[in-house]
């Protein structure tokens, strides 16, 4: 149903109209109008708390962004998509189990193939969720992961969440190929609230890839968004992330992972777009014998500024940590990477480990790596490196020696510094994706 818009501001009302023209159980209206009254009471960050001392909000006017946009009907086959959803959710050579299609929140279109239905996978849009299978929704949906509480942000997002994808892998099921979710802001202004909730029973298996895109490349908006994954004991999940929003859109995402016993956490993100984009990314690694490898590619130019708060958050012994994020930043972009490991008491026999290198193709352009130990543990092995620094002259000059030109040089090495991360997305069509985003823009 399509959401009327009559409504243009942040309100109470705003909540009222969302929820009913999604005809919600009155267990989520509430959840929503409690957030909403909780956002009203936070303050927007200022930048003197620490995760945000690098990341100016003062130009973000949330009232300029329409908390309901427009909403399209849902189609019922993949031909009625318009081409442009077609390109952007074609994996190159890289058949997908699943996939679920969004536009400013409405879901335009969702297939699941005939083996994961049979195994009891559910993928589908958060929506439809909440309405069939609110026994899963309820305990996890913004409680432990990412509670409302976190932020005036999450607030808003628990009031006025719109869109999202929802994935739950019964006990015991190996999903053979990956499922795939397509985000797109299509609306000038538009706040897009999408919110991903996976949940991995015990000992499962599944790939989820993430895509996030705009109609434009100078198509104006807000994205703020929630990512909860949730993997049960022995479950092991891998979560492939690719944002390439707008260069006029701002952005703020908080995303967590929760991992049970002996699960294994494989995430990946690959971040592009964004005019201003800040994202708290973190693992709690809850029980022993979890594990979790993060990777992230950071790529930006212009005046494009990208902020990664990551966290390694050991709450038991006998778990591991591992982060590896490369940036690569021309012109005037700035990249943070503020990444913390925090051993605590209890986490004993535990392995951590923190890498961050930025590559500067302009004097203008500047990297700030802020790695960060928390070690309340003395029987554990934690370390940490940093690297950042301008395109080797020699580098440049031997490459051209050989017949390039500089521009073709600056490229074959910014492919070659970003390979090592690229190459940890365990989905081709995936690595394709990012390999040309990164050709076409040096």
């Amino acid at each position: 149903m399509a959401i009327s818009t009559g409504v243009q501001t942040l309100s109470a009302e705003a909540v009222e109209t969302l929820s009913a023209s999604k005809h919600e159980p009155t267990w989520m209206r509430d959840r929503r109008l409690a957030a909403w009254q909780l956002s009203e009471e936070l303050a927007l960050p200022l930048g003197t708390e620490e995760e945000w001392r690098r990341t100016d909000l003062r130009g973000l006017e949330l009232e300029h962004y329409l908390p309901l946009p427009p909403q399209v009907p849902a189609v019922q086959h993949r031909e009625a998509l318009s081409a442009f959803f077609v390109e952007h959710m074609t994996l190159p050579e890289t058949p997908v189990g699943g996939l679920v299609v969004h536009q400013d929140g409405a879901a335009l279109w969702q297939t699941l193939d005939d083996t994961c239905k049979s195994q009891g996978v559910i993928f589908c849009a958060l929506d439809t969720a909440v309405q069939h299978h609110p026994e899963l929704v309820q305990p996890h949906f913004m409680t432990e992961a990412v509670p409302v509480t976190t932020s005036k942000f999450t607030a808003l997002h628990g009031a006025l969440w719109n869109g999202g994808t929802f994935l739950y892998v019964p006990p015991g099921v190996t999903v053979q190929l990956p499922l795939q979710a397509l985000t797109a802001h299509m609306t000038a202004s538009g706040m897009e609230q999408s919110h991903v909730l996976l949940i991995a029973d015990t000992h499962s298996h599944v790939t989820f890839v993430q895509e996030d895109v705009s109609g434009s490349a100078d198509l104006p908006g807000l994205h703020n968004g929630v990512v909860e994954l949730y993997l049960k004991a022995g479950a092991q999940v891998t979560y492939l992330q690719v944002q390439n929003w707008s260069r006029r859109l701002w952005g703020v995402s908080h995303q967590r992972a929760v991992l049970s016993a002996n699960s294994q956490l494989r995430w990946a993100v690959a971040a592009l777009g964004s005019r201003l984009h800040w994202t708290a990314q973190s693992v709690l690694l809850n029980e022993a014998g979890s594990s979790a490898h993060l990777y992230g590619l950071v790529f930006a130019d212009g005046r494009q500024h990208l902020d990664y708060q990551t966290r390694q958050d050991h709450l038991a012994p006998h778990t591991e940590s591992d982060l590896l994020f490369r940036s690569a930043l021309l012109d005037r972009a700035r990249a943070v990477l503020r990444g913390v490991v925090h051993l605590r008491p209890v986490a004993q026999q535990t392995s951590a480990y923190q890498s961050t290198h930025s590559l500067l193709l302009s004097d203008k352009a500047r990297a700030d790596a802020l790695p960060i130990l928390e070690i309340e543990a003395d029987d554990v092995r934690c370390k940490h490196g940093s690297t950042t620094g301008m395109v080797d002259d020699e580098q440049i000059f031997y490459l051209m020696s050989r017949g390039l030109s500089r521009q073709e040089a600056q490229r074959m090495i910014v492919q070659g510094f970003f390979e090592t991360v690229i190459t940890e997305f365990p989905v081709e069509g995936v690595q394709e994706k990012i390999r040309l985003a990164i050709e076409s823009r040096i």
